[in-house]
């Protein structure tokens, strides 16, 4: 982390490729408080678990909030895809084991049309349970920023969040047989056939009080339910009873809320530019 300039910096290019990353997902408004948060020493606790990094960040006068962020894993499959890609294995553990990532890395990722590093914030799955609507939040890009030196000193982290331990890296990478473990799906529960008896409302009496917009109820800034309707949400929430096709449902949910984050960060953007 720079003092003079208040922003992250990294001495290799995938730890500058992660930096990049966040600082394109978030607001700059949230990237610049996320990354006082981090220089201020206001993160605590980061830790990295299996594919997770989690942490909590706390500021002055809020409580301490903590982060997850999770990425996805890869198939075997996948990875096969990948390191088709490499030219020499070998020569790519023994650059590993180093402690350096060849630049061909990232070539590869792309040939194998597969992320390096998440391109979109639904690439990604965050948790934070500050009242902040629009994510990454300052909590989020804080613990993402305060990993980012561990990052850059292991590039082997490129290959654990995505699933790949490294006694099955180097074991792959140098030609002996190894079973990678498949990512395991998440049980898809069927419903048993139930039947739902509905109530007929009567209609009011006034047409136009029957076509008027119903009132939202209005929530604080401080609200526990003021929440981002992020990826995390629909897994909580578990498939609808009277879904059948729930992934495919699912997917579209994907979409339209990735389409209206883009449309709410550009506004924000042009907002800022503008003042």
């Amino acid at each position: 982390m720079s003092k003079d300039t208040g922003k992250p910096v990294s001495k290799n290019w995938w730890g500058a490729a992660w930096l990049e990353k966040m600082e394109r997902l978030a607001e700059p408004g949230r990237f610049r408080e996320g990354a006082h948060y981090a220089l201020a020493n206001l993160v605590q606790q980061v830790r990295f678990d299996g594919r997770s990094v989690t942490g909590v960040a706390q500021g002055s006068g809020e409580p301490g909030y903590t982060v997850r962020i999770t990425f996805e894993p890869f198939s075997r499959q996948q990875w096969d895809q990948l390191f088709a890609q490499v030219r020499n294995q070998r020569v790519l553990a023994s650059a590993l084991e180093s402690g350096d990532l060849p630049l061909e890395m990232q070539t590869a990722f792309s040939k194998a049309r597969l992320l390096f590093m998440p391109e979109r914030y639904v690439d990604l799955h965050l948790d934070c349970a500050c009242p902040d609507w629009f994510k990454p939040c300052r909590h989020m890009v804080a613990v993402w920023l305060k990993f980012a030196r561990d990052f850059d000193r292991d590039p082997l982290l490129v290959f654990h969040l995505r699933g790949m331990k490294r006694d099955e890296l180097f074991q792959l990478l140098r030609g002996r047989d190894t079973d990678v473990a498949e990512p395991e799906p998440a049980a898809e529960e069927v419903p048993a056939e139930e039947v739902f008896l509905l109530r007929p409302e009567s209609l009011p009496a006034d047409p136009e009080a029957f076509w008027a917009e119903p009132v939202l109820p209005a929530l604080s800034a401080e609200s526990a339910e003021r929440r981002l309707l992020d990826d995390d949400l629909l897994e909580k929430s578990g498939p609808a009873p009277f879904v059948r096709n729930w992934r495919s449902l699912e997917t579209q949910f994907h979409q339209v809320y990735d389409s209206v984050y883009d449309l709410a960060a550009q506004v924000l953007r042009r907002r800022n530019e503008a003042d």
